[in-house]
C-alpha cells in the first residue's frame, strides 16, 4: 500500500515536471548541470518535488529537496546520476523502513 503510494507520488512528480513549461533545469539532466543552474531553476524543480510529495509526508518540502539534492550533488561518485536519481534517493532516505527488509 505505502510503495503504490509512493510510486503515484513519483508519477505525479514526473508529470508535473515534464508538462512545465521550458526551464534550465530538467529531471533527466545529470547532477553536475543541477550544480551549474541558478538558483530560481533549482528551486523551481524542488518546489514542485515538494509539492508532489507532501501528501506522503509533510517533512517532504522544497527546502528538504534542496538540500537533499545538492547533498547527493556533492557526492563525487554521483556526477552521473541525474536529477530523477538524487530525487529517488531523497526520497528513500525519509521512508520508513520494513522490519522484513534486509
Amino acid at each position: 500500500m505505502f510503495d503504490e503510494t509512493v510510486a503515484r507520488a513519483v508519477l505525479v512528480a514526473m508529470a508535473l515536471l515534464v508538462s512545465a513549461p521550458a526551464q534550465a533545469l530538467s529531471m533527466n539532466d545529470p547532477l553536475t548541470e543541477w550544480t551549474k543552474g541558478t538558483a530560481m531553476d533549482r528551486m523551481q524543480i524542488a518546489s514542485r518535488l515538494g509539492e508532489s510529495f507532501n501528501s506522503i509526508s509533510e517533512s517532504f518540502t522544497a527546502g528538504y529537496f534542496l538540500k537533499c539534492i545538492d547533498d547527493v550533488a556533492a557526492y563525487g561518485n554521483a556526477k552521473a546520476a541525474k536529477i530523477e536519481d538524487a530525487m529517488r534517493e531523497c526520497v528513500a532516505a525519509r521512508m520508513p523502513r520494513s522490519p522484513d527488509a534486509e
